[in-house]
Formats: structure tokens, sequence, C-alpha cells
């Protein structure tokens, strides 16, 4: 930039040095031919001044009274002189333009031209000498170029490092969040490639149990009285495989963002009281104690998607509570809680509570429908439903707690 700005005013200068004189005296030439073209002889006093006031002399002198005894002898000789010359070259030609150098070598600009009444009109202009003042600022911008160098350096140095902080921090973070990016991209393929390897597991354990049975029929190793049982079996394992697949598909969908969002006001409380109707009989048979704290509240969302979590959610809470068999539910102002007494877990595993297969009880969760992806289907849930929620654990109460903001 520097070097930009130094190349701007030499080559400013540079043009000034060549230029500029001549574009004065054609200019002055300019202005002297215009007072030549409208000169009126004995008419022109009034205006004469002010040219003169801007360096051009105008005279009207007659030839032949230069040789006259009549002429005033107190012009000083050079000037006769200089005035003899005008009318000897004039004697050939009507008008004159000439520039000459005078004694202080100055450029001086003659215009000469006859009038109509014999008299001879002779406009003078010297141009000033601005030759030596463009050497000598020249060298004036170049000391003073030489000695801003260092100046300036020091400035840009200073500047860049004040700038470059910044700039240093910003890329420092990018790539902070570049290695972020990455890394979540590695956890990312290395759940897609474990997400798969379990879903040809839980595919595969349920179609072995139907081919076993199915040859075994075929081969007629299982016994006619035990046919329908082992059918019931195969029927069960099926409906087990359908609806993994059913999961799965819903799962990937909303992972993806391709299920529609249909909302609609609903009783919150009715919702929850419709759901544990639905387990009536568990909770008898299975001795539950089930404790309720309801308040009546109006929400807009998306009944089916929320019915959805909240059984996914019940389901957990039945399939994981310990033998002391507490259940909590309470919903009060902009909060849902379902809490369960529970074994002890770590935060490692409430992490891995929301990766699909990474926590599941065959045994437990097959009772109520249980896919292993629970708790991840909630989680796209109420993500696409831009509801905030988190899974905790009471060390001191041991019960593990889901809670939704709403």
């Amino acid at each position: 930039l520097n070097c930009l700005t130094y190349g701007f005013i030499l080559l400013y200068l540079l043009l000034n040095y060549l230029f500029l004189e001549n574009y004065q005296i054609a200019q002055k030439k300019k202005q002297m031919i215009s007072i030549a073209d409208i000169y009126i002889p004995n008419n022109f006093l009034e205006i004469k001044q002010e040219w003169e006031e801007r360096g051009i002399f105008i005279k009207e002198i007659n030839p032949s009274m230069l040789s006259s005894t009549l002429f005033d002898r107190k012009e000083k000789p050079h000037i006769i002189k200089f005035e003899e010359g005008i009318i000897q070259k004039l004697s050939k030609q009507e008008e004159l333009l000439e520039i000459s150098s005078g004694r202080d070598y100055s450029t001086r600009i003659v215009l000469a031209k006859k009038l109509s009444n014999k008299n001879i009109l002779i406009i003078t202009s010297a141009v000033r000498p601005i030759r030596e003042f463009l050497r000598t600022s020249f060298e004036f911008f170049l000391y003073i170029m030489l000695g801003s160098i260092p100046i300036n350096l020091y400035i840009a140095y200073v500047l860049s490092v004040k700038m470059g902080r910044p700039i240093e921090s910003e890329l420092m973070a990018l790539n902070a969040q570049l290695k972020e990016e990455l890394e979540k991209e590695k956890k990312l393929d290395t759940f897609r490639k474990g997400f798969i390897a379990n879903i040809t597991h839980e595919l595969k354990t349920p179609v072995a149990i139907i081919s076993g049975y199915s040859d075994a029929i075929l081969d007629g190793i299982i016994p006619e009285d035990e046919i329908t049982d082992v059918c019931k079996n195969i029927n069960t394992e099926a409906s087990n495989m359908d609806s993994l697949i059913k999961e799965l598909l819903f799962y990937s969908k909303m992972e993806s963002g391709y299920i529609p969002i249909k909302k609609e006001e609903l009783n919150f409380k009715d919702l929850i009281l419709s759901l544990i109707n639905r387990y009536s009989l568990d909770l008898k048979s299975k001795d539950f104690n089930l404790n309720l704290s309801l308040e009546d509240i109006y929400i807009y969302t998306d009944r089916k998607l929320l019915e959805r979590c909240l059984n996914n959610l019940f389901i957990n809470a039945l399939t994981y509570v310990d033998s002391r068999k507490e259940i909590s539910i309470i919903l009060k102002q902009n909060l849902f809680i379902i809490r369960n007494s529970s074994e002890e877990i770590t935060d490692k595993d409430i992490e891995e509570y929301f990766i699909p297969f990474s926590k599941k009880d065959d045994k437990k969760s097959r009772k109520y429908g249980g896919t292993g992806l629970g708790l991840s289907i909630v989680a796209e849930i109420l993500k696409n439903l831009t509801l905030n929620y988190k899974l905790t654990y009471d060390k001191n109460n041991k019960e593990t707690s889901f809670e939704i903001d709403f």
C-alpha cells in the first residue's frame, strides 16, 4: 500500500514536471489570443488594469513614432529595442505569436497584431519558471518518502499484530470447531456402522427362529399336538420383527425430518390418563405403586407424536423399575415428569440410553413391544416438536427421572 501511494506521488510529480509548464503556456496563449480578438482601440482602459493584475500586459504603439523626437525617451532602451524588433517582424505578416526567454530565464509569450488604424497591439506575459520549483518539490517529497518508510513499516507492523490477533483467534476457534465437527462425523460414522450391525442382529434373530420352527414342522420333528404352540411362537417372532421394521422406518423418518407435524390443542392430563388406562392390568397385577400429580393443562402440539413419546416413556418406566415398584407421574405448569425407582445408572449410561440398541433387556422390553429404539425415538420426537428434555438419576432417592419442558 505504501509503494502504491509513493508511486502515485512520483507519477504526479513527473507529470507536472513534463507537462505543467506546457499547459501553463497553452493557457496563457489562449487568453492572449482572446484579448486580441476582442480588442477595441482607445476603449480598453477599463479592463486593461484587470488583465495586468493577472500578469498580462497590453500596449498599443504607433510604429512611426518610434523614431520621432516626440517619442518618450524615458522609456527603457531595451523596451524600445524589443518593440522595434516586433515591428520589423510584423512587416511581412499581420500577426505574430512567439515564445522567448527573458533575462531572468523566465519564459515570455509575445503576441503582436496589426490594427486597422495602422497601430500595433502588443500583448506580453511572463510564464513563471516552474521546472526548478518542481525539481525542488520532487527532492522534498523524495526525502519525505525515505524518511517515512521506517515509520510506515513500524505502523504496518503494529496494525498487522493488532489486526492479526483476532484473526488468529478466529482461525483457532474455527480450527477447534472443525476438529469437533470431524470428531462428531467419526462418531456418527461409528454409530451408523453399529446401527446397521444391530439392525442385522435384531432382524437375524426372529428370522432364524421362524426359519428353525418352520423347518422342524416341515421335517415332522415337532409332534402334531405342539404345532399350534410353535405357530404361536412363529407369529410372535413375526410380529416382533414387523414392529422392529416399523420402528426403524419411523426413526429414520423422524431423524430425516420427513414426518409432518400436525399441531392441535389437547388436554395433556387426559392424554396421560388414557395412557395409564391402557396399562392398568399390568399396574394391578404387578402391584406397581403409581403416584399421580396432574393438573389440567392444555398444550398445542402433535397428538400422535406426543402420545407415542409418552407411551415409550411409560414402557421404559415399567421395564426398568426396581423391586420397590415406585412410579410417579407429575404434570404442573410447563413441566412433565415421569419418575421410577431404579438401580443406579451413570452419566455414561444416560448418554447410551439415547443410542439405538445400546441398552435393552429383551426379556423385559419384549412384553411391551420394546425394540431397543424407545428413548432414541423419544429424543427424535421431542426434537421435532421443539421441546426440551433431560434424563437424570437421583442417587439419594435412587430414582430415574425423565423431564419434558413444554
